[in-house]
C-alpha cells in the first residue's frame, strides 16, 4: 500500500515594513520575502500549507500585514500564520483576513499547532496559561495523532549569549507538559534567524532561517552572517515519522550591513 507524504513550508521573520522599498539590516525585506516564495513556489514539491512563524511586521502595522496578504496571497498556496515580538496581534487578526489565525489544522491523521509565545511590549517569549492549557488540552484530546508544534520563540538556547536571554521563559511549564504526549513528533521556531537542531523533553526542535538577513551561530553579542534567505521543508509521512531541511536562497544579490548594531 503506498503511503503519502504531506509537505508543510516554514518561512519565518519577514519583517516586511509600511512600504515595499523598507530597508532592515541592508536588506529589502518586502522584496527578499517575495523572493523566498517564488523559490518555494518553484520547488519541485508543492506544500500543502505554508506555516509563517511570526514577526511577519517590522513595526506590527496595518500595512505590512496588508503587503504581506498581498504577496503571499498571490503565489495561492494555503497558508498559517502567528505572532511573534514584533508583530501587533490584535492588528494581524484584522490585516490578515485572507487567512484567520487558526491554532489547530487537520493534515490527514498529521495534526498542525500554532502556539503563541509572544507578549505585549516584550522582546522575549513568555507561555500564558491558557495556551498551555490548550496546548495539553489537545495532545491529550489527539493523542492517537501524530502532531508537530509551531511557535515564534524557541524554548531553549541556541548558542547565542544575546538571544538565548529572550527564549521562553517559563519553559520548564512546557518541558513539564511535552513529557505527559509522546504524540508530539517535532518542535519548530522562528525568532533567532538560524537554522539549528536540537533535542529537548526527548523532541526534536528546529529552528529556521528567516526570510531576510540571518544571525551570527554562537555570538555573544548582537551579529550578522552572510548567509541569504531561507525556509524549511518538512514533510510528514502517514506513518508518523517526518523529514525536514532547509533551502537557502541562490544567488541573492543583495547583502547585509555589518554596522547594524540591533532590529
Amino acid at each position: 500500500m503506498q503511503t503519502r507524504t504531506r509537505r508543510i513550508v516554514q518561512i519565518t521573520d519577514p519583517h516586511i515594513g509600511e512600504t515595499r522599498d523598507h530597508t532592515l539590516a541592508g536588506i529589502r525585506t518586502y522584496e527578499s520575502f517575495s523572493q523566498v516564495l517564488a523559490a518555494v513556489a518553484a520547488a519541485q514539491t508543492a506544500p500543502e500549507l505554508l506555516m509563517v512563524t511570526g514577526d511577519i511586521a517590522a513595526l506590527g502595522t496595518h500595512k505590512a500585514y496588508q503587503l504581506f496578504t498581498e504577496q503571499i496571497t498571490f503565489f495561492e498556496i494555503p497558508y498559517a500564520w502567528l505572532p511573534g515580538n514584533h508583530d501587533d496581534f490584535a492588528v494581524m487578526q484584522d490585516g490578515i483576513q485572507a487567512s484567520p489565525y487558526w491554532p489547530v489544522l487537520e493534515l490527514g491523521d498529521w495534526r498542525v499547532i500554532s502556539i503563541n509565545t509572544a507578549v505585549s511590549g516584550q522582546v522575549g517569549g513568555h507561555l500564558v496559561a491558557d495556551e498551555l492549557s490548550f496546548l495539553d488540552s489537545t495532545l491529550r484530546r489527539d493523542a492517537d495523532n501524530p502532531t508537530v508544534v509551531f511557535m515564534h520563540h524557541p524554548p531553549l538556547p541556541v548558542g547565542c549569549d544575546w538571544l538565548d536571554k529572550q527564549r521562553i521563559a517559563n519553559a520548564d511549564a512546557l518541558h513539564k507538559l511535552l513529557e505527559k504526549h509522546p504524540n508530539v513528533r517535532a518542535i519548530f521556531t522562528g525568532h533567532v534567524h538560524q537554522h539549528k537542531m536540537l533535542q529537548w523533553a526527548g523532541i526534536p526542535i528546529y529552528t529556521t532561517p528567516s526570510t531576510c538577513f540571518q544571525f551570527a551561530p554562537n555570538s555573544p553579542h548582537f551579529a550578522l552572517s552572510n548567509d541569504p534567505p531561507g525556509y524549511r521543508w518538512i514533510d510528514l509521512h502517514d506513518d508518523g515519522r517526518l523529514d525536514t531541511g532547509v533551502e537557502y536562497l541562490q544567488d541573492f544579490a543583495q547583502k547585509v550591513d555589518h554596522r547594524t548594531g540591533g532590529y
